[in-house]
């Protein structure tokens, strides 16, 4: 919570300003995309949140305590945010090269237009959150973007390319210089090794008997470090890459759309695709690609089993981001996942975070009025766009 908000969300809102105060819509744009992909994953995670009185540190008059807005109207403002800052981007003014660590390495042409193509997807990402709570605003907002152009591929991906300097190293391999407890779920290499799934590798290392072998999830037993799976180098060396969105996962949103008949497209080709650029994400060869969408567990079958398939495929490509993989298990239901023998929620998997003493503390009404609104905010509570039961 604090790391957040003192962190990414406020440094994120300085670069909004330093946008306007020096006239520069692409830098205004781009701080503005990315304070909305941080937001949505606060008020995923947590709910209300404080975010329209938030972040105001500049301001004198500003006050020391600040109202939570419902998550209803986090995510109205965040889609706006989306919307204006890829309305607002000019691939032909200065090029910002040197400050963009995401597509600073494309031309200016290019790296803007993906700016842009970030916002249109990660509209249809917050589109599709909404789509059993609010399915009609959902639908409209999914159809814009989508109509307005997302990623179109791995190219266009939003991801952020750590550095094996010794300063901006990937946050778990410098976890991991001073312990070695890391562990792949064993639920997903479970999953991996049912549908035969080349990635196995390339997610996990063997253990020291050569054997890919998972910690189990929600148990406190703590398994011998050398019979576990450690994560594999491709996510965890120094060099790693950050994914903030994929071109997976968008074609994944866009079958699941197309399923639903919000847009005119083919969802089985769209679902084939995402795992195809998945598979191509992790330098999977296209022979192991093909062998794996010809088995038959794999093979798009339609309907309420396709969503099904869409959801499962899209929680295995999004290993490394647990925020969404989470924020899309408690939207969808799926993958069915057990909860650990040790869960503490009265046997359940929890479907959200508590908020922090320190909050409490520092800002205790509007905390206590937005557990009130939320039915206390306990471990059990959903989120507002979480409606399954």
């Amino acid at each position: 919570w604090t790391n957040f908000y003192a962190g990414p969300l406020e440094d994120f809102q300085e670069v909004i300003m330093e946008g306007e105060e020096l006239n520069r819509p692409n830098v205004k744009a781009m701080g503005m995309i990315m304070k909305a992909w941080t937001a949505q994953v606060v008020t995923d995670l947590w709910g209300d949140i404080a975010y329209s009185q938030a972040l105001r540190g500049r301001d004198p008059d500003a006050p020391l305590t600040v109202e939570f807005d419902t998550q209803e109207e986090v995510y109205n403002q965040l889609l706006a945010e989306v919307t204006e800052a890829a309305a607002m981007i000019d691939p032909s003014a200065v090029r910002i090269e040197r400050g963009d660590l995401i597509y600073g390495g494309a031309g200016k042409q290019i790296q803007m237009e993906r700016w842009r193509k970030f916002a249109n997807s990660l509209r249809m990402r917050m589109a599709m959150r909404l789509s059993e709570v609010a399915p009609a605003r959902a639908q409209s907002e999914f159809v814009n973007a989508y109509q307005a152009g997302g990623f179109e591929s791995n190219d266009d991906a939003a991801v952020l390319q750590y550095l094996d300097n010794g300063v901006n190293r990937h946050p778990i391999h410098v976890y991991e210089l001073s312990r070695d407890d890391h562990s792949v779920s064993g639920t997903l290499i479970d999953t991996l090794k049912h549908l035969n799934d080349p990635r196995l590798p390339v997610y996990a290392l063997p253990n020291k008997f050569g054997e890919y072998w998972g910690a189990p999830n929600g148990d406190m037993y703590d398994p011998e470090l050398d019979s576990i799976s450690r994560i594999g180098d491709f996510y965890s060396s120094a060099d790693s890459k950050g994914v903030l969105m994929s071109y997976a996962e968008l074609l994944f949103l866009q079958a699941e759309a197309a399923e639903r008949g919000w847009i005119a497209a083919d969802p089985a080709a769209l679902y084939e695709a995402g795992i195809r650029a998945a598979m191509e994400f992790n330098k999977i060869d296209a022979a192991a690609i093909d062998a794996y969408l010809a088995q038959p567990v794999i093979t798009y079958q339609g309907g309420m089993a396709g969503r099904r398939q869409i959801a499962l495929q899209k929680w295995i490509a999004l290993f490394g981001n647990g925020p969404e993989a989470y924020a899309e298990w408690r939207r969808t239901g799926w993958p069915e996942l057990t909860p650990g023998p040790d869960a503490k929620n009265d046997g359940q998997i929890p479907r959200r975070l508590f908020y922090p003493a320190s909050e409490l503390g520092l800002n205790r009404a509007a905390v206590e009025a937005a557990k009130a609104r939320q039915g206390g905010a306990t471990l059990k509570s959903p989120v507002w766009w979480d409606v399954r039961q």
